[in-house]
């Protein structure tokens, strides 16, 4: 993983671990939070990396794989997600929530246009190569479709363009990783205790 890739993906993490300590959470009660599933999370990391794998294929199977591909990875998250909401208080449904909504809104674009357009004025600004493409990036021209909902969000210092969905997806990280701060400790041990006998004549 290269250093801007860590930065946008650990940035978001490292804030919630800051904004969490400072409203006194801890990090040893993230284990409390039970995470449900996590094989879909798996299954959907690795549909990822066999999509970005279609990049190697000859003739056109790369280009008829690449899309189906990409919506199974998202189908997957957004199925985790959910799966892992339920049952959990406000804040951290709310987390969810607004990591559903960050997905969707990058899924959108991706969808009509087969990968995520980006802006080439917002690469430039960021000091990037315009024209490139990748697996999962193609630069916008006259038939883009939902470029607003694309990667049009310059970030010089890293290189880098983000999109709106984006920086929902980092809010929600830091929003989920600072609430599971706060997580009881010792829930899950103490619903399987039995409950103490009362002594004679305690009230």
């Amino acid at each position: 993983m290269g250093a801007t890739a860590l930065i946008l993906f650990g940035g978001p993490v490292a804030v919630g671990a800051i904004a969490g300590y400072l409203s006194g959470g801890r990090l040893s009660r993230l284990p409390g939070v039970r995470l449900r599933r996590l094989w879909l999370l798996w299954l959907a990391a690795a549909v990822q990396v066999a999509q970005l794998a279609t990049t190697s294929l000859p003739g056109a199977a790369g280009h008829h794989l690449r899309a189906p591909l990409l919506a199974l990875a998202f189908a997957l998250a957004l199925l985790w997600l959910g799966v892992n909401a339920r049952g959990r208080n406000r804040p951290l449904k709310a987390g969810v929530g607004l990591a559903l909504t960050g997905a969707v809104l990058n899924a959108v674009p991706i969808a009509v246009n087969g990968r995520m357009p980006y802006s080439p004025s917002a690469a430039a600004v960021a000091g990037l190569r315009a024209g490139s493409q990748t697996a999962k990036n193609v630069p916008a021209g006259h038939g883009t479709r939902l470029l607003a909902l694309g990667d049009t969000i310059p970030v010089p210092p890293l290189h880098a363009v983000i999109s709106i969905g984006d920086v929902l997806l980092a809010i929600a990280a830091a929003l989920l990783v600072a609430t599971a701060m706060h997580h009881p400790a010792h829930t899950a041990q103490e619903r399987t205790q039995p409950c103490p006998t009362p002594f004679p004549g305690s009230a």
